[in-house]
C-alpha cells in the first residue's frame, strides 16, 4: 500500500514536471483586445512566440524530483524497511514464545499422566488448566 503510494507520488511528480518544462508559449489578442496566453495559438489569430524561462532549481534529475525529495523518498523507504524488521523480529518472537509453551505444555501432560495419584498430579492439573487447555 505505501509503496503505492510513493509509485503514485513519483509519477505525479514527473507529470507536474513535464507540464512545467514547456519552453515555448504564444501570446495573441482577441477582437476585444483582450491579451492570452497559452501552449498552442489559434489558428485564425496572429500569435507571437514566448520564450519562458525554465525554473533550474526545479527540476533537479530525470526523474523530475525537486531538490531534497529523493532523499525524502529514500527516508520513507528506510522506514519501510525498519517497520518490516521489527514486525518480522515481533514474529519470531510470537513463534519463539508459542513453541516454548507447546513444549512446556507436551511436557506437563507427561508428568500430569506419569504423576496421576500423587501430590503433584494437582500441581500438573493446575498448570495445564491455566496455560494449555
Amino acid at each position: 500500500m505505501k509503496r503505492n503510494l510513493v509509485i503514485s507520488f513519483i509519477l505525479i511528480l514527473n507529470l507536474t514536471a513535464a507540464v512545467s518544462a514547456t519552453e515555448i508559449a504564444y501570446q495573441w489578442t482577441d477582437r476585444r483586445g483582450q491579451i492570452h496566453y497559452g501552449d498552442e495559438p489559434p489558428s485564425s489569430i496572429n500569435s507571437r512566440p514566448i520564450m519562458l524561462q525554465q525554473d533550474s532549481k526545479r527540476v533537479e534529475n530525470q526523474a523530475g524530483l525537486r531538490p531534497g525529495e529523493q532523499e525524502q523518498i529514500e527516508q520513507i523507504e528506510q522506514r519501510q524497511k525498519q517497520q518490516q524488521r521489527r514486525a518480522q523480529a515481533a514474529r519470531a518472537r510470537t513463534d519463539n514464545r508459542r513453541a516454548a509453551r507447546r513444549t512446556d505444555c507436551a511436557k506437563n501432560r507427561e508428568l500430569f499422566e506419569i504423576s496421576r495419584g500423587r501430590d503433584a498430579f494437582k500441581q500438573y492439573a493446575r498448570y495445564l488448566r491455566n496455560n494449555c487447555w
